[in-house]
């Protein structure tokens, strides 16, 4: 499955175990002063939080939600285009996505959905490609972005209240999914994961697992 973690990236890379979590919090906290000292004055001191925190939620976006609504959110800004019925098993295999990709997503209106896996707390248009603290790659973007972008995109295609997006939590996203299905499963659960990283002022990071 494809799961959503807001929480301390010392929880989150310990395997949620309180003891790992605690050896590694002094490195993830290098990391991150590493992180602050290479991006631009007033985006690194928005990075602050509490990497003792006892934050950890967990949300579940099945095989398919998180590729459905970044293919979704893909061909919302593309008219010109004919969207997929189904999503497909990598976002790789459809070659709009992967000519899209290629350009870093050009000037979309949903970059942050469509390109990073990691968000830290603050506003910052930007986003950081930076080793995440486990050396893997990543494309870092601002959880308060995010959150802007995934309203921006409610509001201009699914047009939900919070009550349907709720129910939509529970709809399943299997591998080969209709994109509108697993859409709205991805958008239930980032959104969600996002406000709880909002509220509890910690990182939010998409990954398999």
């Amino acid at each position: 499955m494809v799961e959503a973690y807001a929480g301390p990236l010392s929880r989150w890379f310990g395997g949620g175990d309180e003891q790992e979590a605690a050896r590694l919090r002094a490195g993830v906290e290098q990391w991150r002063e590493d992180l602050r000292s290479s991006v631009a004055e007033k985006v690194g001191e928005q990075l602050i939080w509490d990497e003792a925190s006892g934050c950890d939620a967990r949300f579940d976006l099945d095989l398919a939600g998180w590729m459905g609504l970044r293919l979704f959110a893909f061909y919302a800004e593309r008219s010109d285009l004919e969207w997929p019925d189904t999503v497909p098993p990598l976002l790789e295999l459809d070659q709009e996505w992967r000519k899209a990709s290629d350009q870093q997503f050009g000037k979309s209106h949903y970059g942050q959905i469509l390109a990073c896996d990691m968000w830290l707390p603050g506003e910052f248009p930007v986003t950081v490609r930076a080793p995440r603290p486990d050396g893997e790659a990543a494309e870092i973007g601002s959880l308060k972005v995010l959150s802007d972008q995934l309203l921006w995109l409610n509001q201009r295609t699914f047009q939900a209240d919070q009550e349907l997006i709720v129910e939509w939590q529970g709809q399943p996203a299997p591998l080969g999914a209709p994109l509108l299905e697993a859409a709205r499963r991805g958008y239930a659960m980032i959104a969600a994961a996002c406000a709880r990283a909002i509220d509890e002022r910690v990182p939010l990071v998409v990954q398999a697992v």
